[in-house]
This record gives structure tokens, C-alpha cells and sequence, in this order.
């Protein structure tokens, strides 16, 4: 007996290595996959049109197939080890992930799902891509469960003055690239705020006039003591301060739940080297300091879930950082209310009395300044009704340019009524924009019916559309860091006396930088959107797990900014998508924390 189990063993063994070897093999030729569509040259033999549609689908030389291959190996072997068989729910999740990265990648390249289903070969690469990314995905899920289950929270604070320090390493980083780029780079939408700040344009609802009254005070301030250039720089400085301040507190705040001072040290790291906070940091731009104000609203909505008290200290930073998030962005509200109903809910007694009463004094501030205090003070008006249409706009446009000839009459003419039937040509898969502008105002109540109407004739048609104008935020395939760095100032900001003070090739200088962070291996996905939705997702997943619900409400601004960008006019900008990037670091460190918390301590039954 003693002897078969030994062959039986050793069989096992035998299996276990072949198993390793193929899975090996797969993941590493999917890693090399060109994604491209493949159409063959020889119609005359389906055996060599098969080969070379094979020759056309993996990279000729790349040597990193070689390393690729290796680290597989080793990590099959390690997951092996610790686990006795398949998690089922991590599998899920993987096969999930890997097949929409892979319908992501289609819609990057080529604004479809050809490469999914263009025809049968296509069917069977996409199928073994996604069959290898979720083999990859999988084993890097296990060992980062693994890595975060043994984590030992130390009993110590560890370093001392890590708030400052971080602070001062923050704001020094962000102002090498603000004083190289001296006074720092204007936007469209920026100049829009600032001229109805100054009177020169009339205000509107599209942009929070609470932002442009900040931009606004900054930059006549600024030029009342110097001049235009000390204005606008006046506004980076602001927000670079107000960032190195709340990047730096989420950290001391991390490390006081027990997280290693090492960790927090490389979250003021992702803060002060990554590019993309530098170039934000000297962007005229409202989305920054939206960002910041949402990480110090995360840093006091984690302190009462920890504590399970809504105390006064924490309740007034609640409410303060919660309706300037709010006032900051106009879908501000939106990712805000839900996760402080969702507190209020969840704790228990006079702390759930209290936290209704943070909920109550968040809403009603809101809507005494927005709706009171702008209309005493200007006229702001209502938001137009097609900021928030782009994906059905987008849809319906796309249904126009590809089924024109099934388009009814009516439709036609609803269409026609609504945005402008003949302009549908107009069509850009990844911005709406170009639609957007099109609206007529009026009802929509006949649009919508018929948008309905539309979907069940095509319902394929409106997938595509919803995932061209949003791949960007679903899976990590393209960067886009946005915050450019400006060489030449636009007409009106030279009229308003904003000018380069050091030599253009500075200017040059950080623009190369900007570029090589969107290029370089590894840096590159620090600017990528979708990547940070895909770590969301997993901490999610990993609190789930672990049966930490309370402990996801952290999570909820979050979750629901993802929601505002698939809705927002591009497919892949990172800035709409920032105040999830920039709470990241906090949500990992509270997801470690919450794993080792038992059960009474996260509040959980």
C-alpha cells in the first residue's frame, strides 16, 4: 500500500508539473498577443491561412517572454502551496476581469469587438487571451490575499513626524514643477470659471461656481499684490498646499490604525514623484482640489467607522469636507449622500442619530448655497439636461450611423427634434462632445421612449456605445493623464498679463517628462484610469471575502465616481477619475486594517 501511494505521488507530481508547463505556456502567449485582427493570405488552404493568421498574432521578438515564463512557473508553484484547491470566487472575478480587459483592448484599437468575434479564428484567440489573463490574474490575486493575510500590524506608531515630513515632501515635489512652469498651465475650462468670476462671462450651472469663486479670489488677489502671473500661480500654490496637507494626513492617519510606517512612506511617494500629481499640481483646473477635499472627507468618514462613534470632532470634519466636495464638483453630491446614508444605517443608538444628523446638515448647507445663495448672489441657472446623457446621446448616434436605413419616420423626426438628425455623422466613439453640443433642449420625454424602443431592435449596438465611450475607466489599457504642460499661452490669458518668466525649455523640459511617464514600462500605469477601478474592485472583493461589510462603505464615493465617469464625455480621462486615484493609498491601508479586525471590532455578526 505504502508503495502505491508513492507512485500515486509521484503521478500527482508528474501531472502537477505538465499542468504548470501548459498553463505557463498559455499565460505567457497571451502576454504576447499583438491584438490585432488577422485575416490570413492564402484563401486557398484553410491549414496554411490558419498558420499565418498565427504568425500575425504574437509579437517576432520580444525577450521578456523569457522572464514571463519564469515568473508563471514560480508563481503556480507558490499558489499551489497554499492553497488545496481552486478558490471559486477569485476564479470568477479573474475570468471576469481578463474578459473585459480583452474587450477593452478590442474597443481601444479598433472601436468594436471585432477582435472577440470577426470571425473563427478571432473567436478562438480571444477566447485563449482571455482564457491566459485569467490564469494570471488569478495567481496575483492569491498571492496578494495570501501577502495580506499575513500581515502583522505592528503595535507601535513607528515614525515619528511622518505627517510633516510628508507634507513638506509633497509640496517641495509639486512646486519644482509649478515654478519650472512659472506661473503654471491654463485649461479651457479653467479660463470659462475665471472669465465668470471676473464678469466677462455669464455664470453657468455647467461648472460649480464655488470653484470658480476660489480660482476667481486667487488670481485678483495675486495680481492686486503683483501681478497676473502671481494670480494664477497664487491658485497652484493653494492647491498644491491644501494636497500636500491631505495626501500627507491620510498617511499619519493610516499609520495610526497600525499600518507600517513603509507603507505610508510609499504613499507620500506616489503622491510627490508620480508625474501626473506635479502636472495637476500646475493645471488651473478645478479637479484637483476636488480630489483633496474627497481624501479629507475619506479620512474622517474612516475614523467613525473605526470608532463606531460619530463624536464632534470627527461629525464638524464630516460635515465641512462633505459639502465642499459637494460645492467643489456638481456630481459631488451624488458619490457623497449614499456612503453617509449608508454610516448613518449602519451604526447603532445615538451614533446613528447623530451620523442622520451629519447626513441632514450636509444636505441642507448643500442646498442653501447652491439654491439660495447662488440665486440671491448671481444666476446660476440649472445645469442643461444633456451633462448627463452622454452615454444614451452616444448610443443613439451610433444606432443612427449603423442601422440609418431601420430608422422609422418618427424616430427620424423625435431624433431630428432632440439633437439634430443629419449631425448624427458627426459620431465620435470616445468623446460625446461632438453630440452633446447638438442638443436642442426641450422635452425628452419622446427621446427616451423611443431610446428604449431603439435598444431592443439593437441592443448589441448600445453595449458598444456605452463601452467605446468608457473602456478607458473599465479596465487598464490607456493612459491619459490630461493635465498638459502648456508652451504658448491661449489669446486670452497673454490679454490678461499670463506669461513663461524662465526660458521655454523648461516648459520643454517637463512636457518630455510628461510624455515619457504615458511611455515608460511600469510608470505608465500609474496614468492609467482603469487601473485604479481594477484595484477598487479588488479591495472590494478582499472585504467581501472577508465578510468586512461595514467596512466597505469606505469604498462608496469611490465606486460611484467610476459610475460618474462611464458617464462623463470621454472614455479615458484620469482627471475624471482622480478623487478615486488619489484615495487609493487610504483604501488599501484601511483594507489591510479592516482584514485583521476581528469581527466585533469591524462591527460584523
Amino acid at each position: 500500500m505504502t508503495e502505491f501511494y508513492k507512485v500515486t505521488g509521484e503521478k500527482m507530481s508528474r501531472y502537477q508539473k505538465i499542468r504548470n508547463v501548459l498553463l505557463t505556456v498559455i499565460v505567457t502567449l497571451a502576454l504576447q498577443c499583438t491584438f490585432e485582427v488577422c485575416l490570413g493570405g492564402y484563401v486557398d488552404s484553410n491549414l496554411v491561412n490558419g498558420l499565418n493568421k498565427l504568425c500575425g498574432a504574437f509579437t517576432v521578438l520580444d525577450y521578456t517572454d523569457l522572464l514571463t515564463a519564469a515568473a508563471v512557473f514560480v508563481m503556480l508553484k507558490e499558489v499551489k502551496k497554499r492553497e488545496a484547491k481552486t478558490d471559486v470566487a477569485t476564479l470568477v472575478l479573474s475570468v471576469i476581469l481578463s474578459f473585459l480587459l480583452i474587450v477593452c483592448i478590442s474597443f481601444k484599437k479598433y472601436d468594436s469587438a471585432i477582435f472577440l468575434w470577426g470571425n473563427s479564428f478571432q473567436i478562438l484567440l480571444s477566447t485563449f487571451c482571455v482564457l491566459g489573463f485569467a490564469v494570471l490574474l488569478y495567481l496575483v490575486l492569491r498571492l496578494v490575499y495570501f501577502g495580506l493575510e499575513h500581515v502583522e500590524l505592528p503595535a507601535e506608531q513607528g515614525k515619528k513626524h511622518l505627517q510633516m515630513v510628508g507634507f513638506f515632501v509633497i509640496a517641495f515635489s509639486w512646486l519644482f514643477w509649478i515654478l519650472l512652469n512659472y506661473p503654471g498651465t491654463t485649461s479651457g475650462d479653467g479660463l470659462v470659471q475665471l472669465k465668470q468670476f471676473l464678469g466677462e462671462q455669464d455664470w453657468g450651472a455647467a461648472h460649480p461656481p464655488f470653484s470658480s469663486a476660489i480660482m476667481g479670489i486667487c488670481f485678483v488677489l495675486g495680481r492686486t499684490i503683483a501681478d497676473a502671473n502671481f494670480g494664477f500661480f497664487l491658485y497652484c500654490l493653494l492647491q498644491t498646499l491644501v494636497g500636500a496637507y491631505a495626501f500627507s494626513l491620510s498617511m499619519k492617519k493610516l499609520q495610526e490604525l497600525g499600518i507600517s510606517w513603509k507603507w505610508c512612506a510609499v504613499g507620500i511617494l506616489f503622491f510627490a514623484l508620480t508625474p501626473f500629481w506635479g502636472t495637476y499640481a500646475q493645471w488651473f483646473e478645478k479637479d484637483l482640489l476636488y480630489a483633496e477635499m474627497t481624501v479629507l472627507q475619506a479620512v474622517y468618514l474612516m475614523s467613525v467607522l473605526k470608532k463606531k462613534e460619530c463624536g464632534g470632532k470627527d461629525a464638524a470634519g464630516l460635515i465641512v469636507f462633505s459639502v465642499l466636495s459637494c460645492l467643489l464638483r456638481n456630481n459631488g453630491i451624488y458619490a457623497i449622500v449614499p456612503a453617509l446614508l449608508l454610516l448613518a444605517i449602519y451604526l447603532k443608538g445615538k451614533e446613528r442619530r447623530k451620523a442622520f444628523l451629519v447626513l441632514l446638515a450636509t444636505v441642507v448647507i448643500y442646498e442653501l448655497i447652491t439654491v439660495v445663495g447662488y440665486r440671491a448672489l448671481i444666476d446660476v441657472g440649472k445645469p442643461a439636461a444633456s451633462e448627463g446623457l452622454s452615454v444614451p446621446f452616444q448610443q443613439t448616434a451610433r444606432y443612427v450611423c449603423e442601422y440609418e436605413d431601420e430608422v422609422t419616420e418618427y424616430e427620424r423626426q423625435v431624433i431630428n427634434d432632440t439633437l439634430n438628425f443629419d449631425a448624427m455623422k458627426n459620431y465620435e466613439p470616445r468623446i460625446s462632445d461632438p453630440i452633446k453640443i447638438l442638443y436642442r433642449g426641450g422635452d425628452l420625454g419622446p427621446y427616451m421612449k423611443i431610446w428604449v424602443q431603439m435598444f431592443f431592435k439593437h441592443p448589441g449596438c448600445y453595449v458598444a456605445a456605452f463601452v467605446n465611450k468608457g473602456y478607458g475607466y473599465l479596465a487598464p489599457v490607456e493612459q491619459n493623464i490630461e493635465a498638459w504642460i502648456q508652451l504658448e499661452y491661449p489669446e486670452y490669458a497673454q490679454e490678461q498679463g499670463i506669461h513663461h518668466t524662465f526660458p521655454i525649455q523648461t516648459s520643454e523640459f517637463l512636457l518630455q517628462i510628461w510624455f515619457l511617464s504615458m511611455r515608460l514600462p511600469l510608470i505608465k500605469y500609474l496614468c492609467t484610469p482603469g487601473l485604479y477601478t481594477w484595484i477598487l474592485v479588488v479591495l472590494a472583493f478582499f472585504l467581501w471575502k472577508k465578510k468586512r461589510y461595514s467596512a466597505l462603505i469606505l469604498l462608496v464615493p469611490s465606486f460611484i465616481n467610476v459610475l460618474v465617469c462611464l458617464a462623463s464625455p470621454m472614455s479615458n480621462a484620469i482627471r475624471y477619475e482622480l478623487p478615486t486615484v488619489a484615495v487609493i493609498p487610504l483604501l488599501v491601508g484601511w483594507t489591510v486594517y479592516s482584514i485583521h479586525t476581528t469581527s466585533r471590532q469591524t462591527g460584523e455578526e
